[in-house]
């Protein structure tokens, strides 16, 4: 059995699908297609779980939105208009109505789960629907049917032992079968949807690797691979050919955008082999995420994220940060399902970054300010260097103004307030290109 994952870009019109049926059809063996919603789409869904939690009246219009998009796709693929997938199609966008002509519950992340399910459903009936017509027989699957989760909506764990018998009684390895499923997104004990995080489509390709014994698994991407830097901040890139599990895993940690941070463990668990291809130039050979020391080549790599939120927080009566403080600060972000990127305390401060793009950090700031005495600073960058030396954190830094930094033997982090926009060398820097 091998697993490929498709993201949003390679199925974002009619042309990019038609290109990866081509390489689904030289696919040997059984086959597993996991395929995230259509590019942008999930930001879309996300904006009309916005407006529907806020009472926006242009929730209808985003809505219309979404509708449209997937049936002008659909009639760019088809000279005809199948019915049964118009009726698929239509079965979804009632859903959907269904629940925003509901009041928004208590329970941000809850609805939140209940409506972002509906990009992958909707691509993946798309997808399948025209690989049939073209005459590659496939099974399309419900995943929530069989992957059973907690319910920690949006960031849910997976529960194995259910989850590998309903797997692999549904999915069998025989002859050339080939199923098309989508990532993201499993069920709780209820039945309600939930999802496995931003990005979560790799882990979902993961995971089912990891269940089916699979002999490998592979991303297909719009870059060769996966790049010692990202080619969006730098104008020098080289293709990384090699990395080990446990790089990947550290480089995932520190926010590279190589795959979701959870894909690693389950492939590294039973050694199945992890590439990362370009579905542009699917000839070329990729990188291999493997066992193994070091990357090859082994360059410094580098990591930068933008937007980032400094939040910094000292104790209203001058006494030190300690373990009950501790303690309480990270009650709250745990309450409020906050992501740290980057943590650093002192003796009387403690301060923590996260992404802009957190919904509740208001509130969290509201609760912090009950006890502390809290400063935010905005538009930061975050900057990690892997394997650094002191050329490349010189010409990194150079020109910015660096509020925080750490180091230790393999890993430097710079928060700052400048931008990335340096040449870097090929004995410099990594991140992939995001989807």
């Amino acid at each position: 059995m091998i697993i490929y994952k498709f993201g949003g870009v390679s199925v974002k019109d009619a042309a990019a699908i038609k290109n990866i049926s081509n390489i689904i059809g030289e696919a040997k063996g059984p086959l597993v297609v996991v395929i995230s919603a259509i590019g942008q789409t999930t930001n879309l869904i996300e904006g009309i779980i916005d407006a529907h939690y806020s009472g926006k009246a242009n929730v209808n219009a985003l809505f219309e939105e979404l509708k449209e998009k997937h049936l002008t796709l659909t009639l760019d693929l088809f000279d005809e208009f199948p019915q049964d997938l118009l009726d698929k199609l239509q079965s979804f966008f009632t859903e959907i109505e269904t629940r925003l002509s509901k009041p928004f519950s208590e329970s941000f992340n809850f609805e939140y789960d209940q409506l972002i399910a509906f990009g992958e459903l909707l691509s993946t009936t798309i997808v399948s629907a025209y690989l049939n017509h073209i005459g590659q027989k496939n099974k399309w699957v419900d995943i929530r049917k069989y992957l059973d989760a907690d319910d920690k909506y949006r960031d849910a764990n997976i529960i194995w032992d259910s989850s590998e018998t309903k797997v692999k009684q549904k999915f069998k390895a025989e002859n050339n079968s080939l199923y098309i499923t989508q990532g993201f997104i499993a069920s709780d004990f209820k039945g309600n949807t939930c999802s496995l995080g931003r990005e979560g489509s790799d882990y979902t390709a993961a995971i089912l690797a990891y269940l089916l014994n699979a002999d490998k698994m592979i991303i297909w991407k719009d870059v060769l691979g996966v790049l010692n830097a990202d080619p969006d901040y730098f104008n020098n890139t080289t293709k990384l050919d090699l990395i080990p599990y446990q790089e990947a895993i550290e480089l995932s940690y520190y926010g590279a955008s190589v795959i979701h941070p959870k894909t690693i463990k389950p492939l590294q668990a039973k050694q199945i082999p992890l590439w990362v291809k370009s579905f542009i130039k699917p000839e070329q050979e990729g990188t291999l995420i493997t066992k193994g020391d070091l990357p090859q080549p082994l360059l410094p790599n580098f990591i930068v994220k933008k937007k980032q939120v400094l939040i910094s927080i000292k104790p209203l009566n001058f006494s030190f940060i300690g373990e009950n403080d501790l303690f309480f600060v990270f009650s709250l972000i745990n309450k409020y399902g906050v992501k740290l990127n980057f943590t650093q305390n002192t003796a009387v401060s403690f301060v923590f970054c996260v992404n802009h793009s957190f919904r509740f950090i208001n509130d969290l700031i509201d609760d912090l300010k009950l006890k502390y005495d809290v400063e935010r600073e905005d538009g930061l960058e975050l900057i990690t260097i892997r394997h650094y030396t002191p050329a490349t954190i010189t010409e990194i830094t150079v020109g910015h103004r660096i509020l925080i930094e750490q180091k230790n033997k393999n890993t430097a982090i710079f928060l700052s307030q400048g931008s990335v926009q340096v040449p870097v060398d090929d004995d410099c820097c990594l991140q992939e290109k995001r989807q």
